[in-house]
């Protein structure tokens, strides 16, 4: 059977048959400790004895009254019984009762007495305890609900900026930095990769934080790839790697996050995979600092949040395809030339806006219609396929390649004049010369023409003009003898070799 624990009860300059009178009725549940007068109990007494009542004389009271100020204001959390001694005043009476006395008693001392303020200490004393619990129970609960809060205003702000944009990198840009709410986080890195069929391979897009050169790059990658052969249950065939700084905490001045440039250390990294539905397309490597444990609602909000990311994800890549096929040529995946018009008009104003050159090569493969006609559109396709993998790989960043139409191509040269622009469309030509594609156990070749227009401010009007130009430098290059580069002022003989 369980002990009930002994309650304590001071007494101070009581009568030894006031207290034996207290302690006899008091009975075993009761510990009395009996303080000698004139001097106040500590504060450190008082915590260590509990006491739930302080029975004192006015005497004992007014002797400690007079140290009250600043070292007994500490009495005040017990309840206090005054016994009155014979002769009392009725000004001692309501002195008791101003100074916040819970009882008190005329004499005698009687076990009645005794017992009725006992009674009542003990239901103040559970009631205390009950409101304790409860305020303990209120403050749980308020702070389950800041949690709460806290979560749903992560997830809130979480979903609303990761459907901002339309751009996996600036998306997942977004997502270190809501993250940095949830968990130290200092870096995130990304693969993403489109369905497969199955026994098919998987083609995946990292997202890195660290840039190429960076020491810890290559296992990060590796780290990237080996989760998708994990998630996606296929060989990974090609990936591309687009490095994004902003995905990082700090970086130093060649794009290596100065702390998130650690390696994939075990306890720093957390792995979540991305699904739509049960079907994963990627996953993020998480880095953190590693200085805390995650909770359970942590964990919960974090799972919450993987989920609208896959989804924003996802529709961002969708949005990349389509505006891809839109915008590009479905043979070439050259720019196709609804894309080429809008560029077109946006260099030619903002060149001639500031004074810059620019050039633009049309090109034209050289007697296509034979091929064609000899090997099937089919072996035209390829010819056209190679053609346009050459301008991919020959041209600068900053340059524009589309289908212009048929057989023709056009490269736009930011910041490159006429001079310039005839160098480059030489290399072009050699090297597309230097082709040969291999069609169904033929090997096929072609040459092309091109003409070159010179942007000089001033000069023309409108970029209308611009394309007139090239366009009759190309005739131009097809009137004397094909395969040569032309401008305006003529054509150079010297097929130089790129």
């Amino acid at each position: 059977m369980k002990k009930t624990p002994q309650h304590t009860m001071w007494t101070m300059g009581l009568s030894e048959a006031d207290a034996g009178l207290l302690a006899a009725h008091a009975g075993s549940d009761y510990r009395i400790v009996a303080l000698p007068p004139g001097r106040a109990p500590s504060a450190l007494e008082m915590e260590r004895d509990d006491p739930c009542l302080f029975w004192l004389t006015s005497e004992a009271w007014t002797a400690i009254a007079s140290q009250r100020e600043g070292k007994s204001q500490h009495l005040d959390l017990v309840p206090r019984v005054l016994v009155l001694e014979p002769g009392y005043s009725r000004e001692e009476i309501e002195r008791a009762l101003d100074s916040s006395f819970t009882d008190v008693i005329k004499p005698p001392l009687t076990r009645a007495r005794v017992l009725d303020v006992l009674r009542r200490a003990v239901e103040t004393r559970n009631l205390y305890h009950d409101i304790l619990r409860m305020t303990r129970e209120i403050f749980l609960e308020r702070e389950m609900l800041a949690r709460k809060n806290d979560t749903l205003s992560f997830l809130v702000t979480f979903l609303t900026r990761a459907t901002e944009s339309l751009d996996p990198a600036e998306i997942l840009g977004k997502v270190r930095e809501d993250l940095s709410l949830l968990l130290p986080v200092t870096a995130v890195h990304g693969i993403f990769w489109p369905p497969v069929p199955e026994g098919g391979a998987l083609e995946a897009e990292l997202f890195v934080a660290t840039a190429p050169d960076c020491p810890v790059n290559v296992q990060w990658v590796d780290l990237l790839l080996e989760s998708a052969r994990r998630l996606g249950n296929a060989p990974v065939a090609g990936y591309r790697v687009t490095h994004v700084p902003g995905m990082a905490e700090l970086l130093d001045a060649t794009g290596c996050a100065v702390d998130p440039g650690q390696p994939p250390v075990p306890g720093r990294v957390i792995l979540m995979p991305l699904r739509t539905g049960t079907e994963a397309m990627g996953a993020l490597a998480i880095l953190t600092d590693g200085s805390q444990t995650m909770g359970k609602d942590q964990a919960q909000a974090l799972d919450s949040a993987m989920k609208h990311l896959a989804l924003a994800l996802k529709n961002a890549m969708v949005y990349r395809e389509v505006k891809l096929q839109a915008d590009h040529d479905a043979l070439t995946r050259l720019h196709n030339r609804r894309s080429l018009d809008e560029r077109l008009r946006t260099e030619f104003e903002r060149h001639r806006r500031y004074g810059h050159s620019m050039s633009l090569l049309l090109l034209d493969l050289d007697h296509f219609k034979a091929i064609n006609d000899t090997y099937g559109h089919l072996a035209g396709d390829a010819v056209l396929r190679e053609l346009a993998d050459v301008l991919r790989n020959s041209i600068r960043t900053t340059d524009f390649a589309a289908r212009y139409g048929g057989e023709e191509f056009v490269v736009i040269l930011p910041h490159t004049d006429e001079a310039q622009g005839h160098m480059l469309a030489e290399r072009l030509r050699h090297r597309i010369e230097q082709c040969r594609v291999q069609h169904h156990g033929v090997q096929l070749s072609a040459t092309v023409s091109i003409g070159v227009a010179g942007f000089r401010p001033g000069a023309f009007a409108n970029v209308e003009e611009l394309v007139r130009e090239a366009d009759r430098a190309l005739y131009l290059a097809k009137a004397n003898g094909r395969n040569v580069v032309c401008t305006m002022s003529g054509c150079d003989d010297a097929k130089a070799a790129g």
